[in-house]
């Protein structure tokens, strides 16, 4: 009996051979491969251009809104990075630099305000534009005799702007020294939006300067209830604290401030400036460290910590904190008179004479520049001689230079020399962008 196997065998020998399998044929699946990966391709291609066009237009389209954002509640120098990171991207090359201006405008920096102006003139901002910044900046500095009825066109032209007016109008009231009119005028704007924190924070601010501090204090709280982002306020309240001597409550906000914004060196040189008046040097002389720290050259640092290092008879500490600014502050006349003390302390008479008599000299020029000062007509100015009174402050008390310049940028806004001292000046201060931006406007008003 045959096994299963062999006759499974003798079947297939009775079978026809077989014939070969034709190639198979691609199936519909088969043939979409390719096409498949081709449209995948091209998906993957224009998902990228999306994201191209995304970021060209969106990116710095976010950078404008968070710079105006960051403007309206007072935060200047992260509104001013943000118009800055938007820049450079064509799409909103304009928009970027009429934030800019806003933020020196906002800032009370009239001047970079003009600055900016001309940049924005040749970046091809609008006219219409350009005229109304430049009118609100004629406005607020007082350049325009006829700017009361300026605002009131304003006013009727763009109510949406109100707030925006009649914050220019109050800042040409506080600079020209009319605290009454500015009081009307903010009580004017109180008016037409009560809760206005920007307002209350004015008025505060006003009060405070009549001498009202009780009243002062409760509108700085108000208007921080209205909008806690608001800087203005915030730190108003501070230094209110500060000034009517509740140092410990000025101190705790500062803190608090200092937290939000820990590169700010204001906000830690008031604190400094608080703890010396509640005797806590040591704890100041630890600010100021911290200030120089992130600012190295810090003038009002390096010389609050000289004069705290002296009355302790540190007198070799207050040699080595004052001498990296001899470059820069030669003929300053209060740094001289440190070293004039600290040297002649050490018994180093040759130096301790050198800087006594710098010290001399630049006392001697201050004096005569406050019997020039108290000759200059406001309502015409004397370019010249303004400056005379800018560039000699520059060189024996620089940081009482700033409104000298101001004037003079504002008396003759395209003459090349007022920016330059400006620049002098941001550069002594240590803020070598706005230094660049004034160089930049100087050459673009040739010689």
């Amino acid at each position: 009996m045959k096994s299963r196997i062999e006759s499974t065998r003798d079947a297939q020998k009775d079978l026809p051979p077989a014939k070969d399998k034709p190639a198979s044929t691609p199936t519909a699946s088969d043939d979409g491969k390719p096409k498949g990966r081709k449209r995948l391709a091209w998906m993957s291609l224009a998902l990228l251009a999306l994201i191209g066009v995304g970021l060209y237009w969106g990116l710095p389209a976010y950078w404008i809104y968070r710079g105006e954002d960051s403007l309206k509640a007072g935060r200047y120098t992260e509104a001013d990075q943000f118009f800055e990171k938007a820049g450079p991207w064509p799409s909103q090359r304009k928009a970027s630099i009429l934030g800019q201006v806003k933020v020196a405008r906002f800032s009370g920096n009239p001047a970079r305000a003009l600055a900016l102006l001309s940049t924005a003139r040749y970046r091809g901002v609008s006219s219409d534009q350009l005229k109304f910044e430049r009118s609100l900046l004629d406005i607020q500095s007082g350049g325009n005799e006829s700017n009361g009825n300026q605002a009131s066109e304003l006013l009727v032209r763009f109510p949406e702007r109100g707030s925006e007016i009649m914050e220019a109008v109050v800042k040409r009231d506080v600079q020209r020294g009319q605290t009454e009119l500015a009081l009307q005028h903010v009580n004017d704007w109180l008016e037409a939006a009560p809760k206005n924190a920007r307002a209350l924070s004015y008025k505060a601010e006003l009060l405070a300067t009549a001498g009202d501090m009780e009243e002062a204090e409760t509108l700085f709280r108000s208007a921080i209830e209205q909008d806690p982002h608001l800087r203005r306020a915030r730190h108003g309240l501070a230094k209110l604290l500060k000034y009517v001597g509740q140092y410990k409550q000025a101190v705790d906000l500062f803190e608090i401030e200092i937290s939000r914004e820990p590169s700010n060196v204001s906000l830690r040189l008031l604190r400094c400036d608080a703890l010396l008046q509640m005797q806590r040097s040591d704890q100041a002389i630890e600010g100021l460290l911290e200030v120089l720290e992130l600012d190295e050259l810090n003038f009002p640092a390096r010389h609050s910590l000289a004069s705290q290092l002296a009355k302790r008879g540190e007198h070799a500490r207050v040699i080595e904190v004052l001498t990296p600014l001899l470059d820069e502050f030669t003929d300053d006349a209060s740094i001289n008179y440190l070293l004039a003390s600290a040297y002649s302390e050490q018994g180093d008479t040759q130096r301790a004479d050198q800087h006594m008599q710098q010290y001399l000299d630049g006392r001697k020029r201050l004096d005569e520049l406050v019997m020039l000062t108290q000759s200059l007509s406001h309502e015409s100015p004397d370019q010249t001689k303004l400056l005379t009174i800018a560039n000699d402050y520059l060189k024996y008390q620089w940081d009482v230079a700033e409104p000298w310049i101001v004037r003079a940028i504002q008396n003759a806004p395209s003459s090349r020399a007022p920016y330059l001292a400006m620049a002098e000046f941001q550069r002594k201060k240590g803020d070598l962008k706005q230094a660049a931006q004034y160089q930049q406007a100087a050459a673009l008003h040739g010689t």
